[in-house]
């Protein structure tokens, strides 16, 4: 049985069309749990309405402590041999828990990653990790599995190579084993505690399947409504930290510094993306907004320097345009840059 863990919170529009595509599964051994956290609006009464439509939904009510302690509650009700998680803005496939289950049986591994479709702004973008080319790639229910070593230094790169590609950083796109679960959610973080998490089980994993196929809706848009889109006001601090967290992560899983650039790359690539989201901020004025680019820019120095002679390797044209001038703390065109992007991704969606 697949346990699928749900936190409920303000999921007042979103919760239906997410429960309906679970209970729509192919594969029909499943429990879903609604981990109910004392909502202000309607969803915890919906959610209860939802549970009379199938004996596999399960509430799960608790007090509002964050998505982590929710997703932590879960697992510990959970009566499924494997585990999922599902955000409640966000939606499956019909048949992704039954793709997820095929891949972890035939292949015998410990832990599955796959793809998923990125809904940017009316955009449906799929994304699929990349398979090696010097590995055996075979097919799994029709779709295209490698399975590799979690923590054997031959691995190492590929590992890094999810990483960057932003295929380790999300629970929602795996499927884990749980009684390989030791760590749990780490409540006293609000920022990268999926990621933290994963690498947690990955210390457990001897083997992992990556499969080429979608299993989740990720919608992100610029309502601030989605799980994804709600701003910090400290999240320069916080992602700072969180990358030493990182270091540290995965320099357990290996001994070996070969990641130190690509984690570096990645955290510019975080700055550049809070960026670029200034775009779609409403709640703050043109000064604030240029305030916060400057903050932004005399961290990135600080990681310049970090980098020595090691350089900053960004693959989007967008990212490559806007640390041009942040590099060269030319606030005013960095400002610029991120309102012509903007108005390039909303006329993008429109037409999508």
């Amino acid at each position: 049985m697949v346990s699928i863990i749900v936190p409920v919170y303000k999921s007042e529009e979103t919760l239906t069309r997410c429960v309906e595509s679970l209970l729509a599964q192919t594969y029909e051994d499943i429990e879903i749990l609604l981990v109910v956290e004392a909502p202000p609006d309607g969803s915890g009464i919906l959610a209860e309405e939802l549970a009379k439509r199938d004996t596999r939904i399960r509430i799960l009510n608790q007090k509002n402590e964050g998505v982590s302690n929710a997703r932590n509650f879960g697992l510990q009700n959970a009566k499924g041999e494997y585990i999922r998680f599902v955000d409640s803005d966000d939606y499956v496939l019909p048949d992704s828990v039954e793709i997820l289950v095929k891949v972890m049986e035939k292949t015998k591994a410990d832990m599955v990653i796959a793809g998923f479709h990125h809904l940017y702004f009316g955009r449906r973008i799929l994304k699929n990790p990349g398979l090696k080319e010097c590995s055996m790639v075979y097919e799994v229910a029709d779709e295209k599995v490698q399975v590799f070593s979690g923590s054997a230094v031959e691995e190492e790169t590929y590992m890094y190579e999810l990483y960057q590609t932003g295929f380790l950083n999300m629970p929602w796109n795996k499927l884990f084993k749980k009684s390989m679960i030791q760590e749990q959610f780490r409540r006293e973080l609000n920022l990268g505690e999926d990621l933290l998490f994963n690498l947690a089980y990955m210390e457990q994993v001897k083997t992992f399947a990556v499969v080429q196929a979608s299993v989740c809706e990720y919608i992100q848009d610029d309502r601030g409504t989605t799980l994804s889109t709600k701003r910090r006001e400290n999240k320069l601090k916080l992602t700072l930290e969180f990358y030493e967290e990182v270091k540290k992560a995965f320099s357990k899983l290996y001994a070996s510094r070969n990641g130190s650039e690509i984690l570096r790359n990645k955290l510019v690539s975080e700055f550049l993306d809070d960026v670029e989201g200034l775009a779609f901020e409403k709640s703050m004025s043109k000064a604030e907004k240029k305030q916060l680019i400057a903050r932004y820019q005399d961290a990135l120095e600080v990681i310049r320097n970090e980098a020595g002679e090691e350089v900053i390797s960004l693959q989007l044209l967008d990212y490559k345009i806007i640390y041009y001038f942040m590099k060269r703390k030319q606030t005013s065109m960095t400002y610029l840059m991120v309102c012509l992007r903007g108005f390039a991704v909303k006329l993008l969606g429109k037409r999508g």
